[in-house]
């Protein structure tokens, strides 16, 4: 496992039982896409625990958010780790030290694409 993966598995690790209950959370509040407050209020608060900077209202989407952890000693993150900021590995157009937006929308919970329709049974 190179480092990178494995410094995630060990956050994930660390974090498992906060990341679960977060998840729980959101998932015991269904939102509809792009009105999810509950989970943006929530996975913010979480980033922010973790020694993250947010910024809410990303573009214009009051659900939107750009999570980022700033390098350098006054800025260390709860493990005391210096980070780069953090990007969304499903994005292209952002380089790799750029903090990009994110949605509050864990995979999994709710989401702004529609679903093709159901087929019928053959």
């Amino acid at each position: 496992m190179d480092a990178l993966k494995r410094r995630v598995a060990d956050a994930v690790e660390r974090l498992g039982d906060e990341l679960t209950a977060l998840s729980l959370d959101i998932h015991a509040h269904p939102e509809l896409a792009f009105e999810e407050t509950h989970a943006a209020d929530r996975v913010g608060r979480f980033l922010t625990e973790q020694g993250f900077k947010v910024e809410a209202g990303v573009g214009g989407i009051p659900t939107a958010f750009r999570a980022s952890l700033e390098t350098g000693a006054a800025s260390r993150p709860r493990s005391g780790r210096a980070s780069r900021p953090v990007r969304d590995p499903r994005s292209r157009s952002c380089a790799s030290t750029t903090p990009c937006p994110a949605s509050a929308t864990p995979a999994g919970t709710t989401s702004s694409r529609r679903r093709a329709p159901a087929r019928a049974p053959r």
